[in-house]
């Protein structure tokens, strides 16, 4: 009787499933941190939303939580800083990169927050942002010993706009926030805390109302312009 020879399939790599990339799963995340209720991020939560377990994340990412918070920075900044147009000023370069960067994440306050965080520990972690803001600098005449100083300021101008216009949540979600936000001022003493107290209607209000403006290119170029004339290097005329 001839011996049949079972040939084993080879093992396959971890991480390797069918459709999971780095890609895939810096947006599965990004969805799990912006979903309502889904509490503290987490790589095992991750894994049961994308049906595998922790090791494949780890296979992709090998920092763990941070990388893939790293990656979620990375995926949400990746198409902010377009190429420059024929003969764009600086300064109205500037204003489109931060009015991209208000479209993407205004009404993402998780979202936000990781970005702010992941780019402060890390200010090259998208390099053409980078690279672009130098440009910038370099074409509205700061000298270049001055730059890299510059350009701690122009990310923190931009830290500040995300901080300011992108951290509140989508309308419905505002607007629970704000009730809270009514009782939790409801249960203040008047006495040592009368400001808060004659302005509670109206904090209440702006606090539900803020969420469902959106961004607009005027907002992104109020925040460009303080940074451009905190530079000392003229205020920009806007094209």
């Amino acid at each position: 009787m001839p011996i049949v020879v079972i040939k084993k399939k080879p093992k396959r790599k971890a991480g390797t499933r069918a459709g999971l990339t780095k890609a895939s799963i810096a947006t599965a995340a990004a969805k799990l941190l912006e979903t309502p209720g889904a509490g503290e991020f987490s790589l095992r939560k991750l894994g049961k939303a994308l049906g595998v377990v922790p090791a494949t994340i780890h296979a992709h990412f090998k920092g763990g939580f941070n990388a893939v918070s790293g990656a979620i920075a990375i995926a949400a900044l990746a198409e902010v800083a377009p190429p420059f147009k024929p003969k764009q000023q600086a300064a109205d370069y500037l204003r489109e990169v931060f009015s991209n960067i208000l479209k993407v994440l205004h009404g993402r306050p998780t979202v936000a927050n990781c970005v702010v965080l992941q780019i402060s520990a890390n200010v090259f972690l998208v390099p053409v942002l980078v690279e672009r803001l130098l440009l910038c600098l370099d074409e509205l005449g700061a000298p270049k010993n001055a730059q890299p100083k510059m350009l701690r300021r122009a990310m923190g101008a931009i830290f500040d706009m995300i901080l300011t216009e992108c951290t509140r949540s989508k309308p419905a979600v505002q607007k629970h926030a704000s009730l809270q936000l009514d009782v939790a001022i409801k249960g203040l003493s008047p006495t040592e805390f009368p400001h808060l107290a004659q302005l509670r209607n109206a904090l209440v209000a702006e606090s539900a109302n803020a969420a469902a403006h959106a961004p607009t290119a005027k907002l992104a170029g109020q925040y460009v312009d303080r940074l451009i004339a905190g530079l000392g290097l003229g205020q920009p005329e806007a094209s």
